[in-house]
């Protein structure tokens, strides 16, 4: 038994965000979420045109990278007193994260971080939010939790609810030609796990394993153009739908231990989440395939290699043809932080995982990849 809770409403494609306008509920005072760069390159300008002047507005773009319980305190408190009723979020998956929370906990003072530590739970109802992506990678336009930082305890994890769901998904690969070379690889990066951990996920079904297949298909053919050619349309289009099928099938399946240990190793050495996804994928799948060789096969062969052990080898291929060191001491990691590593990766994610590791087995693996 399974079961799907989906967006309510996705268009995809190119000039997707011009239907957004008539999709706005009326006397909507709007909050818009975004972060500086969609300043910058032209993204915001073109959501604005795009809703027009008989919506009332108002932007918040200072939105972290890596954003804290602490931020999404702060735009929520913005969303109160400045009694808007809908939110917008552009940008990569951080910026949707936080306009996810900030529309689901509308009704709410309660502080972001009984949220995050499951002290409480969010209310049964939000306001209506939007989702734009302006990044193929979080997938966070359809999926029912938002990743955050608590910069106290420096824990890095998800909120999670039914009511962080957009109301409305709008992926419009146009949205992501701005997208740096080096986030346009990590972010893909990220994807492309987030669709091999959900095909390998012991709490996949019928109907993952085929969003998921055909994402990580997508996704393969088209991160080497995108990173190479930026304004190949095609390629982001590719990129994009591919990451909304993987995460489609992620939100139903689970994750898996790559992003269980990706967490705590983000929260530690501040690194971009999808570049640690990379750097952990290849060899977390070498210890997996002991139990999903099957799986990890038909995903292969699905995908044009001929074996697992092909697939896991395009891995580390994409790694080195992005300039990316797959060495964690390379990026500041130590033996001493092991223990902490390790002690925070137990989530839901790692629950997920088709192999169960011991702590032991877990430190062992982090050795071999510093």
């Amino acid at each position: 038994m399974y079961k799907i809770n989906m967006v309510p409403e996705i268009i995809f494609g190119c000039g997707a965000v011009k239907t957004l306008a008539g999709r706005i509920p009326a006397q909507a005072k709007v909050l818009i979420v975004t972060s500086p760069s969609a300043e910058k390159n032209g993204n915001l300008a073109e959501l604005c045109a795009a809703l027009g002047s008989d919506i009332t507005t108002n932007i918040y773009a200072e939105t972290a990278p890596e954003p804290t319980i602490q931020e999404v305190d702060k735009v929520r408190k913005i969303f109160r007193q400045g009694k808007y009723n809908a939110v917008i979020a552009l940008g990569g998956g951080s910026v949707l994260d936080v306009g996810k929370v900030t529309a689901a906990a509308a009704s709410s003072d309660i502080p972001t971080a009984d949220f995050f530590y499951n002290r409480a739970a969010l209310p049964e109802r939000g306001v209506f939010m939007a989702a734009l992506p302006t990044t193929a990678g979080t997938g966070a336009e359809v999926t029912p939790n938002g990743v955050f930082t608590d910069k106290e305890s420096n824990i890095k994890q998800s909120i999670r609810g039914g009511t962080i769901l957009p109301a409305l998904a709008l992926v419009d690969p146009g949205f992501c030609v701005s997208c740096p070379a080096a986030l346009t690889a990590a972010s893909g990066l990220d994807a492309l796990t987030q669709g091999i951990e959900s095909y390998i996920s012991r709490n996949s079904n019928n109907t993952t394993r085929a969003l998921a297949a055909q994402g990580v298909k997508l996704i393969d053919q088209a991160i080497e153009k995108a990173f190479r050619t930026p304004d190949d349309l095609a390629a982001r289009s590719d990129m994009s739908e591919g990451t909304l099928l993987g995460a489609m099938a992620f939100a139903v399946s689970g994750l898996g231990a790559v992003h269980g240990l990706a967490h705590p190793l983000g929260a530690k050495l501040h690194l971009p989440h999808g570049l640690v996804c990379g750097i952990l994928l290849g060899k977390v799948l070498e210890h997996n395939s002991v139990v999903c060789r099957k799986q990890l096969t038909e995903l292969a062969e699905f995908t044009g290699y001929s074996s697992a052990e092909q697939l896991i080898g395009r891995v580390y291929e994409l790694l080195e043809k992005f300039n990316i060191d797959p060495r964690l001491a390379a990026y500041g990691l130590k033996a001493e932080d092991l223990p902490w590593i390790v002690g925070n990766s137990r989530s839901g994610s790692m629950r997920a995982n088709p192999r169960d590791y011991t702590d032991a087995e877990l430190t062992a693996l982090l050795e071999e990849i510093m």
